[in-house]
């Protein structure tokens, strides 16, 4: 073979394969760029936590369905629950859905869809030393309690406006603060009352108490001035009208935690 047929040889499978490779690009590049990328910190059972090493819970099956009915994919950004809100604002994430409390402080910053879940505060404590309203945060006898809760949570926020007597302890994750309350670090364990549930349940000697009701609802944060605001809510309003927010509430959120197990 000549030295020009060779390089006509050499020319054509570039080309070939310059199709090949251009056509993949097409054929995948549109469905990862229409994916929704969710920021979770999934330490917060039952609304997202891991379960060998698959992420699971309330708030990832709602984002899922959320993705579905906008007709795209979901993917999940697993990280510290302070680092959330920071991640949305710098684009590395499109949403953050990790009960994250819809407060006038938030509002500044970010945008948030229509709350779906409000719930009430509870401590969780040693059976053996109740804690089981909210003027028991008060000094007794010269003791001054100690209160673990989830760093940058309304939990944290609440504590320090309504329990000024409290010494707080904040720690990256619930799991932290109930090993601290086992291992007598700590008093207590501020959360909301599904979680309290959960964890007091399984962790034989711990009991928990509602002290008070929250005063803002659970929402998904956005940048300011994001357009998947109003499909969000428009997708929450679907899934409200066909049940099926009622359905993962029931599933997760409602008694039996044998997920967890």
């Amino acid at each position: 073979m000549s030295m020009i047929n060779k390089t006509k040889q050499l020319l054509k499978l570039a080309i070939f394969f310059l199709i090949l490779i251009t056509g993949c690009h097409k054929t995948t590049s549109p469905q990862s760029s229409q994916d929704l990328t969710f920021g979770v910190s999934a330490e917060y059972p039952p609304f997202e936590f891991q379960q060998k090493g698959v992420l699971k819970g309330f708030d990832v099956e709602l984002a899922q369905r959320i993705a579905k009915e906008l007709g795209v994919g979901a993917r999940f950004e697993n990280m510290q629950f302070s680092t959330i809100l920071p991640a949305l604002d710098s684009a590395h994430v499109d949403v953050a859905i990790s009960t994250i409390a819809i407060t006038e402080e938030r509002l500044k910053n970010f945008d948030f869809s229509d709350s779906y879940y409000t719930e009430s505060l509870a401590i969780v404590f040693p059976a053996v030393q109740p804690i089981k309203q909210a003027s028991h945060l008060a000094i007794e006898k010269n003791h001054k309690k100690k209160i673990a809760c989830q760093l940058g949570t309304t939990m944290e926020i609440w504590l320090r406006k309504n329990a000024p007597d409290v010494d707080i302890l904040s720690l990256d994750n619930n799991n932290l603060a109930i090993e601290a309350l086992k291992a007598g670090h700590v008093d207590g364990v501020f959360m909301d009352s599904v979680q309290a549930s959960v964890f007091s349940q399984k962790n034989m000697g711990l009991s928990y108490a509602v002290i008070a009701s929250s005063d803002n609802g659970y929402g998904m944060a956005l940048k300011k001035g994001s357009p998947l605001k109003s499909k969000i809510n428009a997708a929450l309003k679907t899934l409200e009208k066909s049940g099926e927010l009622e359905q993962l509430q029931k599933k997760w959120l409602q008694g039996d935690i044998s997920w967890a197990m």
